[in-house]
């Protein structure tokens, strides 16, 4: 499994506003694409301009696939806005613990 993890810090909680509804459409379509388990999209408690994101996709070449699917609308995004930091990461997972569940 491949985890893909990180942040998007706009410049303002204004600007995330603006753009809030393009990730929703961005983690909408995603949640389609063949491999993906889950694909989240949250906003920061302590720090409401920033979105950290979650990814779990069944495999690299999945994930590759994935990434090579143009997305207009999240592309002009990433493009125009008024993001002050971004990163996101991917690593490998060979299992997953439960850590609390209900």
């Amino acid at each position: 499994m491949i985890i893909v993890s990180g942040s998007i810090k706009f410049e303002s909680v204004e600007e995330l506003e603006n753009a809030k509804q393009a990730l929703m459409d961005r983690a909408a379509r995603s949640r389609e694409d063949v491999g993906c388990i889950d694909y989240v999209f949250s906003q920061n408690l302590e720090d409401p301009a920033q979105i950290p994101l979650t990814e779990k996709w069944e495999s690299d070449e999945l994930l590759k696939a994935h990434l090579a699917i143009p997305d207009e609308e999240f592309g002009a995004l990433m493009a125009t806005a008024k993001i002050a930091s971004a990163i996101v990461v991917s690593s490998e997972s060979g299992e997953e613990q439960i850590l609390m569940q209900r």
